[in-house]
């Protein structure tokens, strides 16, 4: 099965051996694409709408995986039962929308060993989010496929170490391992405030406001960044 650069690289940051919830499966091609790796021993993939969960239960029988994978329809974390899963991947959403399944059902969510989240956007939101609530940043990844630039972000329990807002913004773990695509998320970040404030610069009003310094003197570190990184 060829699954993609995004899903292959989310299926990389999922420890071997363990139990999988995939949360929003679509078309569960993650957990099938694992299993027939053998890199996990069985998985239960949960989406919220009707169409996605018969399209992941003819995936699963297509490829003969029912005794391996359960497919259940249902809202969030709510699919899952206590201590159930290892690992729960979420991907393929926004950053807030992942937040909300993981603070809906948080005893469920503190049981896992890790979790493997690749948010379409506010990733910087579910970084701190995470750090805020028990969870620590052990692994990221920034994965190109087509046009894209997609982040992954893998977090354990645990105390986590304290980020600026830049380091929210980037990722402390692609930051400190220097990753390959690094300055090309910096350019990118970057290009986006710079527009961001160009148009508030517009208002006196958003120009004078604590949004607008706050944008202002993050853009300030992430080009510092980026520039360290031309250095590097």
């Amino acid at each position: 099965m060829n699954i993609g650069k995004r899903l292959e690289s989310i299926g990389d940051k999922v420890p071997a051996g363990c139990v999988l919830a995939d949360i929003g499966t679509d078309h569960a091609y993650l957990p099938v694409w694992l299993l027939q790796q053998k890199k996990i021993t069985s998985a239960i993939a949960g989406d919220i709408a009707q169409g996605p969960c018969l399209a992941a239960k003819n995936t699963v029988a297509m490829y003969g995986m029912k005794e391996k994978i359960e497919v259940r329809c249902g809202s969030g974390l709510k699919v899952l039962q206590s201590n159930e899963a290892d690992c729960i991947a979420i991907a393929g959403m926004g950053g807030t929308t992942i937040i909300d399944i993981l603070s809906a059902d948080m005893e469920i969510a503190q049981q896992a060993k890790i979790l493997v989240l690749q948010p379409m956007a506010g990733a910087s939101s579910l970084r701190r989010w995470l750090c805020e609530h028990g969870w620590k940043l052990s692994d990221e990844d920034l994965v190109q496929d087509g046009s894209h630039l997609y982040e992954i972000i893998v977090a354990v329990r645990g105390e986590s170490a304290k980020y600026s807002d830049a380091e929210y913004e980037v990722g402390p773990c692609l930051l400190a391992e220097k990753h390959t695509l690094l300055s090309t998320q910096l350019q990118k970040l970057i290009l986006s405030y710079q527009k961001t404030l160009k148009s508030m610069g517009k208002s006196s009003q958003a120009k004078e406001s604590a949004k607008y310094r706050q944008m202002s003197s993050l853009l300030v570190q992430l080009e510092a960044l980026a520039d360290e990184c031309k250095c590097s």
